[in-house]
């Protein structure tokens, strides 16, 4: 790791952190009953910690009774309300984003894990994001999106299939800029549950003649179209048999849907008061009270349109179940100036230009939050990089890879979010 990344990451972060680590060998976690962390790799492995993140054993692999591997990507851990372990993930069976989510559990606190269990219909585009909610009846609800039409440019362009169309000079160099600002594509949400912990499954249901319209979409106008991508869902319990799910636009802000049926349907996505940038945010309840914490890309149309969606990684609690939003935070600001509050501008889309204006020297990208608590503190990991690390070349259409980019693991006092 450059030395020289690392010390800028920890000017950009809070003093008052507990430990800071860098490394891929960082995912979503669960708290065990003995105490012990449980980290779950991209990898199909597992790391442990017995003092609260601040140390890590040696990754080890993930195995069902068979001792085959399971897990995959996005692993998401959650306990069952049988006190098991429950685990989602997606994986692709084909071909890229040909992908389909999948359940396993352990009742022996990860050391093994059971057969998995599909979740999704196979190779159609389902992709899972962050952990699934265990409600207060135990139900299992899985947010999840999937999308039609298009290519995904970050993984195309190599083979020329979609123009990189933002960038902006970093240095002597084109850096990639926009994170999906140029695709030809929709995306749509919805949810899988189950109520016999993750034996079974089924989507949730719209509210529509025979059950239909279940996927959630942003529609501007109804049928006039302004459809926009509605993708990389969270969601909440926020009271027994109520849920909130937000899901990430390019419209400046996040839209939100709610369930008051347990998961079973949904609302019509609406604009939440969260100025946002095009990226997820982490959602979960902050243990022994009904306060809700949200870890987030809170970007202004100005730094959207600049390249700069993802300079600052926020927080802000909530109180009254996700109708608002106070004491804003920054996890990490690659900015000058503490903004923790930016006004979510008007709902249009907003997007990087197609040359924005020359990066900071300095300028670092934190994004994809995950979250997890351990007794007084917040264990956070979010994707950390350069923005060297995807560069075009004008003369060939070709992006290529360098600089860095890791993950980053901080730990935070529970407090620090309240002051």
């Amino acid at each position: 790791m450059n030395s020289n990344f690392e010390q800028t990451v920890r000017s950009k972060s809070p003093e008052e952190m507990l430990f800071l680590h860098f490394g891929h060998q960082f995912g979503r976690m669960i708290e065990l009953k003995d105490g012990t962390l449980l980290n779950l790799l991209h990898t199909q492995e597992k790391r442990l910690s017995s003092d609260g993140g601040a140390t890590w054993t040696e990754p080890e692999p993930l195995l069902d009774g068979e001792g085959n591997r399971v897990g995959a990507g996005n692993p998401g851990p959650f306990r069952l309300k049988s006190g098991g372990i429950g685990m989602v993930y997606d994986q692709s069976e084909k071909a890229q984003f040909e992908r389909s989510v999948w359940f396993t559990r352990s009742g022996d606190e990860g050391r093994t894990w059971s057969r998995p269990v599909r979740v999704s219909e196979p190779y159609n585009n389902v992709v899972f994001y962050q952990g699934a909610v265990v409600t207060s009846a135990g139900r299992i609800v899985v947010p999840v999106y999937g999308f039609v039409g298009g290519v995904d440019p970050v993984y195309h362009a190599v083979e020329k299939q979609h123009p990189q169309r933002g960038r902006a000079l970093f240095g002597d160099r084109w850096a990639v800029v926009g994170h999906h600002d140029y695709e030809s594509m929709l995306c749509f949400s919805w949810a899988h549950i189950s109520d016999d912990e993750g034996e079974t499954w089924r989507r949730n249901v719209g509210k529509r003649a025979g059950g239909g319209g279940s996927e959630m979409l942003v529609n501007l106008d109804y049928t006039a179209a302004g459809h926009h991508a509605c993708e990389e869902p969270v969601a909440v319990e926020t009271s027994p048999g109520h849920l909130l799910m937000l899901l990430r636009t390019p419209l400046g802000r996040f839209y939100q849907a709610w369930s008051q049926d347990d998961g079973t349907t949904w609302t019509m996505p609406e604009p939440a008061a969260l100025a946002s940038s095009r990226a997820p945010a982490a959602l979960g309840r902050i243990p022994g009270t009904d306060d809700l914490l949200i870890l987030w890309n809170q970007a202004s149309a100005e730094e959207i349109q600049r390249g700069r969606q993802r300079l600052r990684l926020s927080s802000a609690v909530s109180k009254d179940g996700g109708a608002t939003w106070r004491h804003g935070r920054n996890i990490f600001n690659s900015r000058e100036g503490d903004v923790t509050c930016v006004e979510p501008p008007p709902i249009r889309c907003y997007r990087s230009a197609e040359r924005s204006p020359r990066l900071p020297p300095d300028d670092i990208e934190a994004t994809y939050p995950t979250l997890a608590f351990y007794q007084d503190r917040a264990i956070i990991t979010y994707g950390c990089r350069e923005r060297s690390y995807m560069t075009f070349d004008e003369s060939t259409g070709w992006v290529t890879r360098q600089g860095v980019y890791t993950t980053v693991c901080v730990g935070l006092p529970i407090s620090w979010f309240y002051t």
